[in-house]
This record gives C-alpha cells, structure tokens and sequence, in this order.
C-alpha cells in the first residue's frame, strides 16, 4: 500500500498563495454593501461569486438551537455576505425560522433507513452491546441514520445540486470573532478542498472495523488514491501502521461539493456503507471525512481556519491574535485533542496530538530536554513538552 506516492513526474499545479490572498482580500473586500441593499440591487451583486450556501440538518426539536448559532454568525459574517441558508430535516418543519433567505427542504425517506442488507438483529444487538460500554449515543437509531446521511447523502439532495460550496453549522454552536473575508470566495480562489476548524481524537470503540476496510478499499482501488495523497499523518508507527483515531470535528467543514460527489469518495462511502459499518458498529462521518479527505485531496487543498472562533459543546477554538475581534479567551492549539476520549480511557494515543501531526514542521519540535515519562512522572499528560503553544503572536501565519 502506497501512502505517499512518487511526486517527480506529476505536472506542476497553479501556485496559490493563502496568506498573501488573506491579506489582500479581508476588510470584507467582497461584502454586499448596505448601498446595494438600499437600492435594491444586492442580488445582482451576488452573481458573480461562488455558488455556496450555509447548510444545516435540524430537527424541529432543535429550532432554539439552530436560531442562537444562526444569530451569531449572521452577526459575525453573513450579514455582510448574503450567503443562502439550507435546513433539512427529516420531518417537515413545524416552524419558519427567520425572515432571512432560507431554503427548508426535507430528507428523502430513503437516505434515513435502513438499507435493505442490514441485519436487524445484528444491529439491535450492536445497539445494546455500545449502550452498554457507554460508546456516545451507541444506542441512538436515529443518530446511525445522520451520520449516514452526513457521510454519503447530504450532497446528493436536490436542492445542493445547483451550489458548489457549503459551510455546515449545526445548532447550539458559538462564533466568537468577526470574520472579514469571503470564505467561500477564499476557498475557490485558492483552489482548497476542504476546510476545519479543529483536529481531535475521536472514540475508536465507535469504529473498530473502519481503518480495516478502509485497507481493503485502498488494495482495491489503487487508482483512485490522489498521487499527493498524504496518510501518514493518521497511522500510528507505534501501532503497527494502524489508524491513529484523529479526525476533522465535522460539525464545523467548509466544502467542495464536487469533491464528495466525485468518484473517488462516492466509492469509498458505498464500500463502508455496503459492510453495514453505520449499523453494526457507530460509523461517524468525521472519521470518515477526514480519511476521505486525506485520501483524495493534497494536504495543500486542506486549510485550518485557526482564525475563526468556534465553540462545539465542550470543543472550542479562540485565534490568539484578534483580542478586538472576538470576544473568547485565546485557546492553545492542542486544547480539544482528547477531549473526546479523556486521557484516563484505554484507548491507545498517537505520538504528537492530531493536529500537531497534521501540520508538522516546527509544530512538532520539542522543549531541549524534556521528556514524556519525566513528565508523567509529575501528574502531565505527555504532550506539554513542545515550544510552541499555538498563543504566540505569529503563531496563525505559520498553519499551514
């Protein structure tokens, strides 16, 4: 199996330059001024950008929810932009949720059940037997069927098809910081697949077979693994080469809807879905994006937006360097690695934390003389021992 195939023959790609790209297109260069919208004319100023909407899979139960994570980043950038809003929901909506532009559309009935190959037994006693271990909301039919339709549905819905870019916001989440830029147009301009917000370890107990078939995907399909494709940073060497657990934390992605209607990922979603992985064990679509992802796309059409404050539950990012623009405490960049899995479970940890893997470089280095067992010895978890924290102030130009 070839992780990080031979470069020398490729042709060479279009350079695209990020930083230089922030700083020549933030102010909201590329915001729908109120004098447009007083004359009436700001549809016409949205025609020529990227065809991008918000989308978000609510439940009526959630409309609260949806509203306080609407509101905020209404405040903190679509105001300024415009951008369409998407609801889905498995039932009709009972309730309007604003007056702005929105779009509610309701899942299709055959991409939330079960697909006729699904053992019921089998899966009732999956059902049990994760209730039991305590795996986060095993027990849950409905969550099996989300994270279905998140992995391999949501970008087949007919009202996505006319959009070439989503940004997924789910409800009860914060947005802490202005943000000055045309994401979307960001994402296009410079040629970016995928985009997260955070790089954490997920519970492996919900996917024991995932890094299994997805081996036997790749043995399979050769040639649908991108040339620049780059694994490493998810297998752990210390772990015979196995899946290090880390995962994009999904319910902040910003996206090319192409990308997950390509070849390559509808192939891949099929094989796992066909082995019953959503039902028989707890399949989560962040796993599976994130290795979907790295599967398909250069880690140079990935991009972290350290620069946007974001808040999920007890997972949250604050930049270091927008004390005017965000009204959050700055946050080191490892702060949510195993928050999902506490540093007392079993489960066997990477090296170096998620997202210090994924970047690399001088994120990996470590303080002269520290080390690991010394620093257990003391109470510490293993991973205070690198020089930089994530808070220093050139910190968020050195990412990617």
């Amino acid at each position: 199996m070839i992780l990080r195939p031979d470069l020398t023959d490729l042709p060479k790609k279009p350079s695209h330059n990020p930083d230089r790209w922030l700083q020549t297109n933030s102010g909201n260069k590329y915001s729908v001024s109120s004098h447009y919208r007083l004359l009436g004319l700001a549809s016409a100023m949205t025609i020529h950008r990227p065809r991008a909407a918000l989308i978000s899979l609510v439940r009526n139960s959630e409309l609260e929810g949806i509203m306080q994570s609407m509101k905020q980043l209404e405040y903190r950038w679509n105001r300024k932009y415009l951008y369409p809003w998407i609801f889905f929901n498995d039932e009709p909506f009972s309730d309007d949720l604003t007056e702005a532009r929105c779009y509610y559309e309701t899942v299709p009935r055959e991409h939330w059940s079960f697909p006729e190959w699904i053992n019921k037994e089998r899966f009732m006693n999956s059902l049990d037997y994760l209730g039991a271990i305590g795996v986060g909301k095993g027990w849950m039919i409905s969550y099996r069927h989300m994270c279905r339709w998140n992995s391999g549905f949501f970008y087949k819905h007919p009202r996505l098809l006319e959009y070439d870019w989503y940004w997924r916001v789910e409800p009860d989440v914060h947005f802490f910081c202005n943000i000055e830029y045309d994401v979307f147009r960001f994402m296009q301009e410079n040629n970016m697949k995928y985009g997260f917000n955070m790089n954490i370890l997920d519970d492996a107990r919900s996917f024991p077979s995932l890094w299994s078939s997805t081996r036997s995907f790749i043995n399979y399909h050769p040639e649908l693994i991108h040339p620049e494709a780059d694994l490493d940073w998810l297998l752990d060497s210390r772990n015979g080469g196995d899946y290090n657990n880390c995962q994009f934390f999904s319910n902040f992605e910003i996206g090319d809807l192409r990308f997950f209607r390509g070849e390559a990922n509808e192939k891949y979603f099929e094989w796992l879905d066909k082995e019953g992985g959503f039902y028989y064990e707890r399949f989560g679509d962040a796993p599976i994006h994130t290795l979907s992802v790295a599967m398909f796309v250069p880690k140079s059409e990935i991009w972290f937006f350290r620069d946007i404050g974001y808040q999920h539950d007890i997972n949250r990012n604050c930049p270091p360097d927008k004390p005017r623009q965000c009204a959050c405490e700055p946050t080191p960049i490892d702060e949510n690695f195993y928050k999902l899995v506490p540093l007392e479970s079993g489960q066997k940890k990477p090296e170096d934390t998620c997202i210090r893997q994924f970047l690399g470089g001088d994120w990996l280095k470590k303080r002269q003389g520290w080390s690991r067992d010394d620093e257990k010895v003391f109470g510490g978890d293993g991973y205070q021992g690198y020089e930089f924290t994530g808070l220093e102030e050139y910190a968020i130009n050195t990412y990617q």
